[in-house]
């Protein structure tokens, strides 16, 4: 059965509606005159930066585009309708002041060039503003301009670096401007304020506009209100209060009869807001069954979540495989000492990880020498296409086939992975950058083998070459620590210690490693080879060498000790030198035996049967003489037999000058021969010594020849240099630039058949026989060094025959 309901709510709507229009009216008509103002002035502000940004496009465009076309168009020409900013915008923007239309525009300065651009009193005002107030770029607000009241909007104009060319000075302006203007405009400083541009909108004009407008909406206002409350009220009842019905009568068809009973009673009593609030409820628990859905939405986003983070976990779990195998790729090339090792390792890993049929490496530097896991498969050869994929850069699939390119860290191809899976889908699936970083990777290790390697061999070698050494050799540190040692080494470290010292440091058996003066340390400072003579207790003498091993960065912190047993050597070499001397002293004797003795032994036959014959007490003297000068003679033999001093050959007196000219003379030629410089320096009057000229030539001529023997080919020099000395003495000094005497010999020079010289091309007699004949004469003989040369210096202290002076000036008055 339908009961009606009252009309409540209809009621409510008509007068609160009458209410609301009545003070939305009001409202809207006070509010209306003032937004409208504000709206004015917005549109003028909006107006005059309209006019502003316009006149800055036409004031840009003149000096960017058409003022630079001009010049390069007619560079001798200044055209100020289509070069000057100012009178183009002027021109341009004329047509904004309109007569009775309201708006006002100008570009005003003072001093301006065209006269009727003069600034006015207000401009004036306001140009004065902006030089008082530097930092404003806008000045807007009322002012009365002709008697009406405008709203304006100025911004001041200022002299920057394109206007000084018109505006600066005018003997450098263009001539058209001062033809046009004369000098007006002229003489503006850089960043000056001299002009305004100016917009104005009178207020009078659109205040009114407005008002006019502002009736016109509330006339209109009135006339839609009171077809509003017409319309309203049936609009409210046909489609408000119908539908609220209609949609309670859809509440009541979904409410069923046994929990919603007293609903469905409130319903029946109640309006039409009633009905609605209930049939909310019922919306809510509607809402209770959409968030349910959402649950169960909820529910099914969530699997899917973990369905994706399943997945993203098997990808990690491949990426971690695929640095495990990078891992044991690396851990691979350690344990490898050769290439075909580095494969027979990695291939099966490589194969296991991605899960292929069979894997195949061939090696750029041989196609046909391939690597193959399982090793039971069957190579089919190399691709046709094999140098192109070597250097396509990039992995190829080939159906079940991936060609992976393996190059070095330099980009060189080092040789081609072929993988074979089943089918070309589970080849398809494999991450082809994971495979190209793998190929860079393998080649980078076996390039890295292929120079470990190499490395190894160059060590190898170096190791048998060290090992080969017979003589001992020892590498140690700065301080004396072995580093390394050959066999040779260790035998003699383990003969020396007799067994009980296994550092190799053969160095400490000679001397104190821990003192200062230790060779090792010397041979560090200087950053020079020592070499040296060195012996034990025992008698063992050494050849002791130590070569300065510098670093990288030249700083010295190693050394190279070289020890070469000498004992048997010089027991071998005093045999031979001994040798020598009896075979030279063989070769001696049978010569005297055979050319003196014998013809000494006739002179004194028939000199001793004439001296028994001859009555003639005179002539019984000469045989006297002679038998007994022959008796001397074979007495000089013998004692030259028996290695004794050899004599003096006189005890006269000789010029030694002269006989140094003689003997340089001699020797010049082969002096010559050798390009060796033979100087002689001496007085230009004899010196007379206390010595035969033919002892005293045996002397100079062997000092010369051992000097010709000593000094080197085309750079030698020898001097023979004889001057006076004190204690009646001349000293013959010859001296040259080889390489001297050692300290070591310079006790042993003067003994017999001692030389330095190779076997075979001296007797060692050379010097003891000079020494005998100065040691017989009074004189003596030093050995030292050159400072002029360098090289050995033998200096001959001789007695004079006479005084200095006196032979000076009886020599003097020779040659004269």
């Amino acid at each position: 059965m339908h009961i009606p309901k009252p009309q409540k709510i209809q009621t409510k709507f008509i007068v609160g509606l009458i209410l609301s229009v009545l003070l939305l009216g009001a409202v809207f008509s006070v509010g209306s005159y003032y937004h409208m103002r504000r709206v004015l002035e917005a549109e003028v502000r909006d107006k005059a930066r309209l006019i502003f940004r316009h006149v800055d496009s036409i004031q840009l465009y003149v000096r960017d585009v058409l003022r630079p076309t001009m010049y390069e168009r007619l560079p001798a020409s200044f055209i100020i309708q289509g070069m000057s900013s100012s009178y183009v915008s002027r021109k341009i923007m004329a047509s904004v002041n309109i007569p009775g239309d309201g708006t006002i525009y100008r570009r005003a300065a003072i001093d301006s060039r065209n006269p009727a651009y003069e600034a006015n009193e207000h401009e004036r005002q306001l140009i004065d503003h902006f030089r008082r107030n530097g930092g404003d770029d806008l000045w807007q607000g009322y002012r009365v301009v002709d008697g009406e009241r405008y709203y304006v909007m100025a911004r001041p104009v200022r002299f920057v670096e394109e206007c000084m060319y018109c505006h600066g000075r005018a003997e450098e302006a263009p001539m058209e401007l001062i033809e046009s203007y004369g000098q007006r405009g002229f003489g503006k400083e850089l960043g000056a304020i001299a002009g305004v541009d100016f917009v104005g909108a009178s207020v009078s004009k659109n205040v009114g506009r407005v008002q006019h407008t502002i009736f016109t909406y509330f006339a209109f206002f009135a006339l839609a209100a009171l077809l509003f409350f017409f319309t309203s009220h049936v609009l409210f009842r046909v489609l408000a209060v119908n539908n609220l019905r209609r949609l309670n009568n859809v509440f009541r068809r979904n409410i069923e009869a046994g929990e919603d009973a007293a609903l469905l009673s409130r319903l029946d009593h109640g309006d039409e807001i009633d009905e609605l609030v209930d049939g909310i409820e019922q919306m809510g628990r509607h809402l209770f069954a959409a968030k349910k859905q959402l649950r169960d939405y909820a529910e099914n986003l969530r699997r899917m979540v973990d369905e994706r983070t399943q997945a993203l976990s098997v990808e990690m779990t491949a990426r971690q495989d695929d640095v495990q195998l990078f891992v044991n790729l690396l851990a691979n090339m350690h344990k490898s000492f050769s290439q075909a090792q580095l494969w027979q390792l990695a291939l099966p890993q490589i194969c296991r990880r991605f899960g292929a049929g069979n894997i195949t490496y061939r090696s750029t530097m041989a196609p046909q020498t391939s690597f193959v896991w399982p090793e039971d498969t069957i190579d089919p050869g190399p691709p046709s296409n094999f140098v192109k994929l070597l250097t396509g850069g990039g992995c190829v699939a080939e159906g079940p086939v991936v060609y992976v390119p393996v190059s070095s860290g330099s980009g060189s191809a080092e040789g081609l992975l072929e993988l074979v899976w089943s089918c070309s889908e589970e080849a398809a699936r494999h991450d082809k950058h994971v495979l190209q970083a793998l190929g860079r990777q393998l080649g980078i290790a076996a390039e890295n083998l292929s120079a470990m390697d190499s490395l190894a061999r160059q060590m190898n070698i170096l190791e048998t070459i060290f090992e080969g050494i017979s003589d001992p050799l020892v590498l140690v540190d700065a301080n004396c620590v072995t580093l390394t040692a050959n066999k040779a080494a260790c035998r003699l470290t383990t003969e020396l210690s007799g067994g009980q010292r296994q550092d190799d440091n053969i160095l400490s058996f000679f001397f104190d490693v821990s003192s200062s003066l230790c060779p090792l340390r010397e041979t560090i400072s200087r950053g020079r080879a020592d070499l040296r003579e060195v012996k034990l207790a025992g008698g063992r003498s050494f050849a002791l060498a130590l070569y300065p091993v510098p670093s990288h960065n030249d700083k010295i912190g190693q050394v190279v000790i070289y020890l070469r047993e000498t004992t048997k050597e010089k027991e071998m070499q005093k045999q031979i030198w001994h040798a020598e001397r009896m075979a030279t002293v063989g070769q001696l004797t049978a010569g005297l035996a055979h050319e003196i003795n014998n013809p000494l032994g006739v002179i004194l036959c028939y000199a001793g049967l004439l001296r028994k014959a001859v009555q003639d007490p005179e002539q019984a003297g000469d045989l006297d003489i002679i038998i007994r000068h022959t008796r001397q003679a074979q007495r000089v033999l013998q004692d030259l037999l028996n290695f004794a001093r050899p004599k003096a050959a006189d005890s006269g007196s000789g010029d030694v000058c002269a006989v140094a000219a003689l003997i340089k003379d001699v020797f010049s030629v082969q002096a010559a021969k050798k390009q060796v410089q033979i100087r002689l320096q001496c007085p230009t009057q004899p010196l007379m010594v206390g010595l035969g000229v033919d002892a005293m030539e045996q002397v100079i001529s062997n000092l010369v020849i051992n000097a010709l023997d000593a000094v080197p080919t085309e750079t030698g020099e020898i001097l023979i240099r004889i001057v006076p000395a004190e204690g009646k003495l001349v000293v013959v000094e010859v001296a040259d630039n080889g390489p001297g005497i050692a300290t070591d010999l310079e006790d042993h020079i003067f003994d017999p058949f001692f030389t330095t010289k190779e076997v075979g091309d001296g007797t060692g007699l050379g010097l003891t026989v000079i020494y005998g004949i100065v040691s017989d004469v009074g004189g003596r003989v030093e050995i030292g060094r050159c400072s002029e040369l360098g090289g050995a210096s033998f200096t001959v202290y001789l007695p004079g025959a006479a005084p200095v002076e006196a032979a000076i000036e009886t020599g003097g008055s020779e040659k004269k």
